[in-house]
């Protein structure tokens, strides 16, 4: 029972990540602001965890924990590297973001090994240099479509976000080195304090909303009824693929519910993008991917 229950557990944190993907992706086609869909999004988390919670796990005892400041630093980091995997997706596709997010077991794992003293083996540290090697094969671009995307830039007027296209390269490796962070201290949090998955969960996520609220006071927008309908939309699968996948990581430990929620992520991605939304992906991509495949096994 207790096998399929962590079975279950991690097939709906698949599921959900990829829905988070998916979204996305229909975020640039149908012009949804993605900052304030994320920041709609995390207000959306918290009040589906206390729902699924039956309780609002709030405490005035939690402001003076011991992991209140690694709590802060991670609302940090979920906003930043949900912002960071919204433009992977968009100028990248799903299956690239997907692979440059979950390579982060390249290095959380290293982590776990000299940190926590897990045991190792050659094989896992073969995984670890083909997880890095990945991230650089992924990285590089895709010739015939920058060429496609040089001769439509030629026949336009100048696009205002040129420059940022220039700097896109960044997107993915801000998310895998974002995913790193998250991935270690969410590892911390679980060894050390041993914190309930869904107190956890809906506390990290009312961080990164309480910061995100503060941005929008910033950036001053005018928040339009889409970017809403989409933070809605996309904060349901977002909690649970947070509250499911630390559920597995109770279950099975870090580097095992890491690595096996990663490959099928990383597996399904890569068809969802070649299939649905015809992402065309160059020869070291899809090199880049395979990699990464074998490299999450051989972790595991």
């Amino acid at each position: 029972m207790t096998n399929l229950r962590t079975v279950f557990h991690i097939t709906l944190a698949i599921i959900c990540s990829l829905a988070i993907s998916i979204l996305f992706k229909l975020f640039d086609r149908y012009d949804i602001n993605t900052y304030q869909a994320i920041v709609i999004n995390y207000c959306v988390c918290v009040i589906t965890g206390c729902i699924a919670l039956g309780a609002i796990p709030f405490e005035v005892a939690h402001l003076q924990a011991d992991w209140l400041p690694l709590i802060l630093m991670l609302g940090i980091l979920f906003i930043a590297g949900f912002n960071f995997v919204g433009l992977t997706v968009r100028y990248f596709g799903i299956a690239i973001s997907s692979v440059a997010q979950r390579m982060s077991i390249g290095l959380s794992v290293p982590f776990a090994i000299w940190y926590y003293q897990e045991p190792y083996t050659t094989i896992k540290l073969v995984g670890i240099a083909l997880a890095l090697l990945s991230v650089i094969l992924i990285n590089i671009p895709n010739q015939k479509k920058e060429m496609a995307a040089t001769s439509e830039e030629a026949s336009v007027a100048p696009n205002p976000t040129s420059k940022l296209d220039r700097w896109s390269f960044l997107f993915p490796i801000g998310a895998f080195l974002i995913s790193v962070f998250i991935e270690i201290i969410l590892q911390y949090l679980h060894e050390v304090h041993h914190l309930e998955p869904a107190v956890e969960s809906i506390i990290l996520f009312a961080v990164a909303g309480f910061l995100g609220i503060g941005g929008l006071f910033i950036f001053r927008d005018p928040i339009r009824w889409r970017n809403i309908v989409g933070g809605i939309v996309l904060g349901i699968p977002n909690y649970f693929s947070i509250y499911f996948l630390l559920k597995g990581v109770a279950e099975l430990g870090g580097a095992v519910a890491y690595s096996l929620n990663n490959i099928v992520v990383v597996a399904l991605s890569a068809v969802i993008g070649y299939t649905v939304f015809k992402e065309r992906l160059s020869l070291y991509n899809w090199m880049g991917i395979t990699v990464a495949l074998i490299a999450i096994f051989l972790i595991t």
